[in-house]
C-alpha cells in the first residue's frame, strides 16, 4: 500500500480506461507512477463499446492485446439505414494493422479488468481508489496532490485524465472551444438470453424524423440501442426498466428476450480544451476533448493521447530529448482528434439532422449509391510536431505478421526503428542506424506477408521509414543513409 507524501515520477489522477492504460505504459517503462481514482470500485456496466485495430495495436504494446483478442467481436464498420432497413451509406477505415478487421465490439468492464490486471505485473505501479484530489500545487520541478485528509503525494509530472468535467482543467481555468454540436439520448444496454436469428455486424443508425436510433450487436450476448429522440419523457420516467422496454418495443426490439443491464439518458457535447498542457500538469481523454458517439472515437482518441504523451515523457526524463517537446503533444493530438470529432458531426447531420433527406436522396441515384456503399473512411495526419521530411510523415505505419505469426510492432519494444519495406538495409546504412539507436526491420517476401505494407508504402512513394514510438511516420524516402543522417541531426 502506498504511504503517504511519497514521491513519484508521474502521478495519474482518473482511473478510466485512459488512465489505466498510462500506468501501464509508464510502468512498462519502469517509472514510479501513482494512479488515483476517487471512486472505490469501477464501473460494472459497458460505456465504451468500440475501438479500432490502432488501438488493438496500443494494448500489444503493452503486452494485452492477446488477453484482450479473445473477448472482441470484429465489426464490419458504420452503416445508415432509412425507415425501411435499406442502406443507404457503408463505411469503413479499411488499414493494414495485422488483425483480422480494422473495428472491434468490447465491453468496457472487461477492458478495465485487463488493464488493472496489466498493472499488477508493475511493482513500481501503485494505486489509490476512494481517494478525491481536493486541491494541488505545482512549481518548476514537482506536482503536490492533496485531498480533504492533507497532502498525498508529489510527483515530477501529473496526468489529468479525470474526465469531462476535469477537476483539474477547471481548477487551471483552461477554457473549451465548443464545435457546438449538442445532442442527447437514451443509451440502453442489454444481454440476449437466447440467439437472436437476425445478425448484423456493423453500427447501424436508423435515420428518421421522429425517431432516429443507434443500434448495435456487441461482444457475445451484449446488445446496446441509443434512443436519438425526444419521447416526450423526463430523465427520470425514461430510465424506469418498464418504460425501456416498452420504447424498444416501439422500435420492433423482441423485449422479452432481453435482460437490461442499464439505462442512462445522457447529453453530449463537442468541446476541445484550448490547453493541453499547463507546465507539469497534462489533460488527457475526455478532460482534453469530447466527442458526439457517431463514430465512436472518444476512448480511442483518449488512447492515442496517452501514446503520443508517455514515449515523450520518458524522452524527457532520461534526458535523450529536450523538455520543449512535450509541447508537441497538443500541436500533434489537437488537430487528429478535432478531425474525429467533425466526422462524428457529419454522421450526425446526416443521421439526427436534416442531412437525412440529401441522403436519401442520392443513395437511389445509381453510380452515387455504388459509391456510398463502399467508402473508406480517410486517415488522419497529426499536427505540426515532431516529423521529417516525406509523403508518409505524420501517418500511422501498418502492421503485418511474419510467416511465424509474430507481429511486426513488437519487434520495435516501443522505440524508435528504421523499416525497410520490400529493399534490403546495406551495411552502411545499419552501421548509420546503429550509431543513432534506430532498430532495424526489413520487410520482405522471405519473412513476412507484406502484401498490404507494399502497397501502402507504394501510395507514399517510399521504402524506408522511421517509425516513432508511438508507432507514427517520423519521415520516409527511397535513401536510408539521409533519412539517418536527417534523424541524428534534428533527433539524436
Amino acid at each position: 500500500m502506498m504511504q503517504n507524501n511519497s514521491k513519484y515520477d508521474i502521478i495519474i489522477v482518473g482511473l478510466g480506461p485512459v488512465g489505466l492504460l498510462a500506468c501501464n505504459t509508464l510502468g512498462k517503462r519502469g517509472y514510479k507512477v501513482l494512479g488515483i481514482d476517487r471512486f472505490e470500485n469501477a464501473y460494472n456496466f459497458p460505456r465504451a463499446i468500440h475501438l479500432d485495430d490502432e488501438i488493438l495495436r496500443i494494448l500489444q504494446s503493452v503486452g494485452l492485446s492477446d488477453t484482450m483478442y479473445s473477448r472482441l467481436k470484429p465489426s464490419w464498420g458504420l452503416e445508415l439505414l432509412d425507415t425501411n432497413g435499406r442502406v443507404m451509406f457503408r463505411g469503413n477505415n479499411k488499414f493494414p494493422g495485422g488483425y483480422e478487421a480494422s473495428n472491434f465490439m468490447f465491453l468496457q468492464p472487461e477492458l478495465e479488468e485487463i488493464l488493472r490486471g496489466g498493472i499488477s505485473r508493475y511493482p513500481n505501479v501503485n494505486v489509490l481508489y476512494g481517494v478525491e484530489i481536493t486541491d494541488f500545487a505545482q512549481n518548476k520541478d514537482t506536482v503536490t496532490v492533496f485531498s480533504k485528509d492533507g497532502k498525498v503525494a508529489e510527483a515530477r509530472y501529473l496526468i489529468a485524465s479525470d474526465g469531462a468535467n476535469s477537476f483539474f482543467r477547471n481548477k487551471l481555468g483552461i477554457g473549451q472551444t465548443d464545435l457546438k454540436f449538442k445532442h442527447s439520448a437514451l443509451k440502453i444496454d442489454a444481454y440476449e438470453l437466447k440467439d437472436n436469428a437476425e445478425a448484423f455486424h456493423a453500427v447501424q443508425k436508423i435515420c428518421s424524423g421522429s425517431k432516429p436510433y443507434v443500434r448495435m450487436q456487441g461482444a457475445g450476448a451484449h446488445r446496446r440501442w441509443e434512443l436519438n429522440y425526444n419521447s416526450g419523457l423526463s430523465k427520470q420516467e425514461l430510465e424506469k426498466p418498464e418504460n425501456i422496454k416498452s420504447l424498444l418495443a416501439e422500435i420492433g426490439v423482441e423485449v422479452e428476450n432481453l435482460d437490461i443491464a442499464h439505462a442512462v439518458y445522457y447529453y453530449f457535447q463537442s468541446k476541445l480544451a484550448k490547453e493541453w498542457r499547463r507546465d507539469s500538469i497534462f489533460l488527457a481523454g475526455d478532460a482534453a476533448h469530447v466527442t458526439p458517439p457517431y463514430v465512436g472515437q472518444g476512448m480511442c482518441s483518449g488512447f492515442r493521447d496517452i501514446m503520443n504523451l508517455t514515449w515523450k515523457l520518458d524522452a524527457v526524463m532520461q534526458k535523450k530529448m529536450p523538455a520543449s517537446i512535450l509541447d508537441t503533444y497538443q500541436s500533434e493530438r489537437y488537430p487528429h482528434t478535432k478531425m474525429q470529432i467533425l466526422k462524428a458531426i457529419a454522421v450526425g447531420f446526416f443521421f439526427v439532422r436534416q442531412g437525412r433527406h440529401l441522403l436519401k436522396f442520392i443513395s437511389h441515384i445509381p453510380i452515387l449509391n455504388k459509391f456510398l456503399l463502399n467508402v473508406v473512411l480517410p486517415f488522419d495526419t497529426n499536427g505540426k510536431g515532431i516529423w521529417g521530411k516525406g509523403k508518409a510523415s505524420r501517418y500511422l505505419f501498418p502492421q503485418a505478421r511474419t510467416q511465424k505469426n509474430e507481429f511486426s510492432d513488437d519487434f520495435y519494444q516501443n522505440d524508435w526503428a528504421m523499416v525497410a519495406v520490400g529493399r534490403t538495409i546495406d551495411s552502411e546504412a545499419l552501421h548509420l542506424c546503429q550509431k543513432v539507436n534506430l532498430k532495424t526491420f526489413v520487410f520482405d517476401d522471405t519473412n513476412a506477408n507484406i502484401g498490404d505494407v507494399k502497397n501502402w508504402a507504394k501510395k507514399h512513394k517510399a521504402s524506408y521509414f522511421i517509425i516513432r514510438p508511438d508507432l507514427y511516420v517520423y519521415a520516409s524516402g527511397n535513401n536510408p543513409k539521409e533519412l539517418c543522417q536527417e534523424f541524428a541531426s534534428k533527433i539524436n
